[in-house]
C-alpha cells in the first residue's frame, strides 16, 4: 500500500454568467457577486482538497500527509466562517446556508472521518477484514460529501433561477474532471489491490509460521492462500482493463500465480523443519550413547540422519532463495505498474 488508495469524488459544477464585479463580500451586491463569492470561497477549498488526493493517489501514506490534512481543515473553518459573515441575498440565505452546510460536512469528513481513517492505516496492512473496512470508510466519507455537495448544486440553480441570473450551459469543470478521474481511478486500483491483498496476508502469516518453526500453522496459511489466491484468479478473469489499460490486472495475476507456485513448492521449507527436528533428536540419541558402546549400525544411522540433513538444508536454501527472489519481483512488479498507471490516469495537482 502500501499502498495505494484513496478517493473521495466531490461533484463540483462550474456555472459562469455575466457581468461580475467583486464588491465586498458583506455588501448586498448584485445576486451574481452574491453567487460567486461563494463559489470563489468553494473554487479555493477544491484547489487544496485536489492537491491532497492527487498526492494521495499516487502512493503518499496518509499518516505523511497529515500535515496537508490539517491545512484543508484550516482552509475549510476560514470558508465557514467567511460564508457565515456574508450576508443574504435580499433576505435569502438559501444559498450560503447550502454552502456552509456542505463545508460543515467537508470539515467533519476531514477532522472526523479521515482521522480514523489515518489511525486505521497501519491496522488494515495486516488484516484481509481490516484492509476492507478501511477503503470502505473512505467510500462512505465519499459518498457524505457527494450526497452534501448534491444540496449546493441544487441550491445553485435555484437561486439564479430566483433572481434571474442567466447560467450559461453546466458543465464539469476541468477541476471537477480530476477529482471524478482520480475517484475512478482508486476505486478501480483498490479493487485489484484487495483481489490480491486477501491471499497475501496468508503468505504474510505462512512466512512468520516458517520462521517461528511453526509446522501446523506454516500448513493452514499455505493452505489458505493457495485458495484465495485460485479464488482471485478466477475473479481476475471478470476485470476488465481500464481505458484499455490492463497493466494492473496482469501485475495482480502474476502475483497470484507466484502464491499458487508457492504454495507447491514452499512445501520444502516445511519438510526441511521435520527433517531438522528428525536430525537433532538423532543427534541426541546418538550423543547420549558413550563412544564406547556405540554400534557400527547407530554410526550408520546417524551418518544417514547428517546426510540427509545436510541434503534438506541445501534443498531449503535454493527453495527459499528463489521464492524470496520472485516474490521480490512480482511485488516490485505491482509497485512499479501501479505507479506508471496511477501517473497515467491520475491528473497530478
Amino acid at each position: 500500500m502500501t499502498h495505494a488508495k484513496l478517493a473521495l469524488i466531490v461533484a463540483l459544477m462550474s456555472l459562469t454568467f455575466s457581468g461580475l464585479s467583486k464588491e465586498h463580500p458583506h455588501a448586498a451586491g448584485t445576486a451574481a457577486e452574491h453567487m460567486a463569492f461563494l463559489s470563489d470561497l468553494e473554487g479555493t477549498l477544491s484547489e487544496k482538497y485536489m492537491s491532497y488526493m492527487s498526492e494521495v493517489a499516487h502512493g503518499g501514506r496518509a499518516r505523511k500527509m497529515d500535515k496537508r490534512r490539517q491545512d484543508l481543515i484550516a482552509a475549510v473553518r476560514t470558508a465557514i466562517t467567511q460564508g457565515n459573515r456574508l450576508k443574504p441575498f435580499e433576505g435569502d440565505a438559501t444559498l450560503k446556508t447550502a454552502y456552509v452546510q456542505y463545508w460543515n460536512v467537508l470539515l467533519s469528513v476531514f477532522n472526523e472521518d479521515y482521522r480514523k481513517i489515518v489511525d486505521m492505516e497501519e491496522i488494515a496492512e495486516r488484516s484481509y477484514d481490516e484492509m476492507e473496512a478501511y477503503l470502505l470508510m473512505q467510500e462512505k466519507a465519499g459518498d457524505r460529501l457527494d450526497e452534501a455537495y448534491d444540496q449546493v448544486s441544487n441550491a445553485y440553480r435555484t437561486f439564479a433561477a430566483n433572481h434571474n441570473v442567466r447560467l450559461s450551459e453546466a458543465q464539469s469543470s476541468k477541476l471537477s474532471r480530476k477529482l471524478q478521474q482520480t475517484g475512478k481511478v482508486s476505486s478501480y486500483v483498490n479493487a485489484l489491490y484487495l483481489i490480491h491483498f486477501k491471499s497475501t496476508v496468508q503468505e504474510g502469516n505462512m512466512i512468520t509460521a516458517l520462521n517461528n518453526k511453526d509446522v501446523n500453522g506454516m500448513e493452514q496459511s499455505r493452505e489458505a492462500m493457495k485458495r484465495y489466491a485460485e479464488e482471485g484468479l478466477s475473479r481476475l478473469d471478470t476485470v476488465k482493463a481500464f481505458k484499455g489499460d490492463g497493466s494492473l490486472v496482469t501485475a495482480c495475476r502474476k502475483i497470484l500465480e507466484f502464491q499458487v507456485m508457492e504454495a507447491g513448492n514452499i512445501t520444502a521449507l516445511s519438510d526441511f523443519m521435520i527433517k531438522a527436528d528428525d536430525h537433532e533428536k538423532a543427534r541426541k540419541t546418538f550423543e547420549a550413547k558413550p563412544a564406547a558402546k556405540r554400534t557400527q549400525a547407530d554410526i550408520d544411522v546417524y551418518n544417514k540422519s547428517v546426510n540427509t540433513y545436510n541434503q534438506a538444508v541445501q534443498n531449503y536454501t535454493k527453495v527459499n532463495d528463489d521464492l524470496n527472489k520472485k516474490r521480490s519481483g512480482v511485488l516490485s512488479h505491482w509497485d512499479n505498474s501501479r505507479k506508471r498507471f496511477m501517473d497515467s490516469h491520475v491528473p497530478h495537482k
